[in-house]
């Protein structure tokens, strides 16, 4: 805070040496690494904090750097303000505490944010993403999950679902065809019917859903895989076919749109018309050129058919393979047929798959909202609980675990049961957590992505614990970090000063009108101007015939009493400006006052007059107002500064300042 120190440093140096006399016999450097450099008031001050600011404030790019014996009175006086900020009672209010823990809520994040990520989940997770697999799905949902959008699935729900995708891949064991068992059984109608019934076609694992990920990877390709349970169901994949995933590629398209439900006539003209296309692209006809004039794709027409980047499988299958099947940049495709009509492709760019570090990120974030985000932090999770000496009661769990298997956790059924539960669930830094603590807590975060209600109260306990733990990490931020320590105790102060400063000096400064007239007579002198001022009105008239009989209305008043009155009476007829005007500040006074030069009236005005006297110095503090106030503010700082060193017992240690490090020497 740069008026943190804005003092008469000459008083202070002999207010120091005074207090150095005091002191220079005492060799108080405390027995512990963080001696104590003074105390204001009592209190003490310790030495890491004033190293702390007088390295922060005093480095190589403060605009106004002092020596250290200067900084030792700023520091000083700076504490003596907040100590009276305290006497004040200042650091009591409901208004300092909410600010001082709002700025602690947003500096605590940078603290409590996981910087120890496993890194080898997401190592895993990309080698599978560097493969693709051909794949079809069969999908059984779970009891309910068809009439809503999110239904209470319960362990006996999925039992249910599983035996019966048990039985369906041992009828596939047994020799039945994949295809015929998905259009009998699979419950995902987009892929029930067609040619190849459940055919999803290549898949990467950088986009697929993790638990899917997980299953399909594992299974052989030829096989069909074991149950894979997701949040809505029961999924059997057969893995058809692998190979490595070739990248990303740019391409560009001219399409022609044919609807699904065409007859054979418009079938033929859209062919007849993209034919005709490719044949002028082959004349010369620039793609561009054509893809603007002809192409059904309105927002990619107007780039010259122009896509983004996309990598293998998000793509329809027919325009996925025509595109990747492209070799070299410029290779244009042969009409492609799509369920959206006709495509010709133009292969603008390739590149291959991106670094693990470069993709690190995207991994993160997948698994993260894939609802691995505990998994993912798991080493930053474990540090918390062996730092912070965590337990957690497994017995008492079991009781929630078996409400859960038949009432849904979020259920007031459920609630009701436990929210009076004082039953230990964990300890965390020494400090118990009962069972319905935790109902609390849940109650107010409900949310989770979870449908399965074991799975939902997994996940709100793992919320819970990771909660109790960043609670616990919070206390502790000022005693393990110093440096947070230091910012805490900055603001602290930073906060006080502001309040207390404002209080005794910079409001009082502006609104003390008496104080600031008796402090300008005092130093009239030092507001001498070096030319005369103008002080008064300049009054335009809309008719000159009017000015007249308006200066005579005005004859006997002063000529802020006259502004007024003419506002009163007149304010449609003329307009008024004010100030204090020297020589070339305005030409009406400098036509009429200074004689120099003849002023131009503005449209719709055509004469004018001045109300107001020529001054060769200030007359009152108000026509150096600025100056007048920044004096008198940092006169009332002064005097303030000497009553706190006069009102608070100060005692400075320089045996233990003679030991601070200057970090920027």
């Amino acid at each position: 805070m740069n008026k943190l120190f804005k003092i008469d440093i000459d008083i202070m140096k002999k207010c120091l040496f005074s207090l150095f006399l005091i002191v220079s016999s005492i060799a108080m450097t405390a027995q512990n690494d963080d001696p104590i450099v003074m105390k204001i008031n009592g209190k003490d001050i310790k030495k890491s904090e004033f190293e702390y600011i007088y390295n922060k404030n005093n480095n190589e790019n403060a605009i106004d750097k002092k020596s250290f014996e200067e900084y030792v009175v700023l520091f000083k006086n700076f504490k003596l303000r907040v100590a009276e900020a305290e006497a004040q009672g200042l650091d009591t209010t409901a208004a300092f505490h909410k600010e001082l823990n709002e700025y602690r809520t947003q500096l605590a994040k940078t603290y409590l944010t996981s910087s120890e990520i496993d890194d080898a989940l997401l190592k895993e997770g990309y080698e599978r993403g560097k493969n693709l697999l051909e794949i079809s799905n069969l999908l059984i949902l779970f009891p309910g999950t068809k009439k809503t959008q999110s239904p209470h699935i319960f362990p006996a729900d999925t039992l249910e679902t599983y035996k019966k995708v048990i039985q369906i891949r041992n009828r596939y064991l047994n020799g039945e065809k994949f295809e015929d068992l998905v259009r009998e059984n699979t419950d995902d109608e987009q892929y029930k019917q067609g040619d190849r019934p459940g055919y999803i076609g290549w898949v990467s694992g950088l986009r697929l859903p993790v638990a899917l990920e997980y299953g399909i990877f594992s299974t052989p390709v030829g096989q069909i895989s074991q149950p894979i349970r997701t949040n809505y169901g029961y999924h059997l994949v057969n893995v058809l076919a692998q190979k490595p995933d070739p990248g990303e590629v740019h391409v560009a398209h001219i399409l022609l749109s044919l609807p699904n439900t065409a007859d054979t006539a418009t079938v033929a003209d859209v062919l007849n018309k993209i034919d005709t296309i490719y044949t002028k692209m082959e004349e010369g006809v620039t793609f561009d050129e054509l893809a603007k004039k002809y192409s059904s794709d309105a927002s990619s027409a107007v780039r010259g058919g122009n896509l983004s980047w996309f990598s293998h499988g998000t793509m329809v299958p027919e325009f996925n393979d025509a595109a990747f099947a492209l070799k070299e940049i410029g290779d244009v495709s042969k009409p492609v047929k799509t369920k959206f009509g006709y495509h010709i492709i133009k292969l603008m760019g390739k590149r291959p798959l991106f670094s693990y570090d470069e993709k690190k990120t995207d991994l993160q974030n997948k698994f993260e909202k894939a609802g691995y985000w505990f998994e993912l932090n798991n080493p930053y999770i474990e540090k918390l609980k062996k730092d912070n000496g965590f337990s957690f009661n497994e017995n008492v769990y079991k009781l929630l675990w078996e409400e859960a298997q038949t009432v849904y956790p979020t259920d007031s059924i459920f609630i009701e049961k436990f929210n009076k539960n004082e039953n230990v669930l964990y300890v965390v830094d020494k400090q118990s957590y009962a069972v319905k603590d935790f109902v609390e807590f849940f109650k107010k975060n409900s949310r989770s992505s979870y449908t399965l209600s074991t799975e939902i109260l997994q996940d709100f306990v793992k919320n819970y614990e990771y909660y109790l733990l960043q609670q616990a990490e919070s206390k502790s931020l000022e005693s393990k970090y110093p440096e947070f320590k230091n910012l805490m105790q900055e603001y602290h102060d930073g906060i006080l000063l502001f309040e207390v400063s404002n209080n005794e000096v910079w409001a009082k400064s502006s609104s003390d009108t008496l104080g600031l007239t008796e402090f300008f007579e005092k130093n009239k002198a030092k507001y001498a101007w070096d030319k005369p001022h103008y002080k008064g009105y300049v009054v335009l008239l809309k008719d000159a015939k009017d000015k007249k009989k308006i200066q005579k209305s005005i004859a006997q008043l002063d000529p802020d009493a006259s502004a007024q009155y003419l506002h009163d009476n007149y304010k449609d007829l003329i307009k008024i400006e004010k100030g204090l005007f020297v020589q070339g500040e305005n030409s009406f006074v400098d036509q009429i006052i200074f004689e120099s030069g003849n002023a131009s009236l503005p449209e719709d005005f055509s004469d004018f007059f001045l109300i107001g006297k020529l001054l060769s110095a200030p007359e009152v503090y108000t026509d150096a107002r600025g100056l007048v106030i920044t004096d008198y503010q940092d006169y009332l700082e002064k005097e303030w500064l000497e009553t706190l060193n006069k009102k608070y017992p100060v005692i400075i240690y320089p045996d233990v300042l003679n030991t601070v490090k200057n970090n920027n020497q």
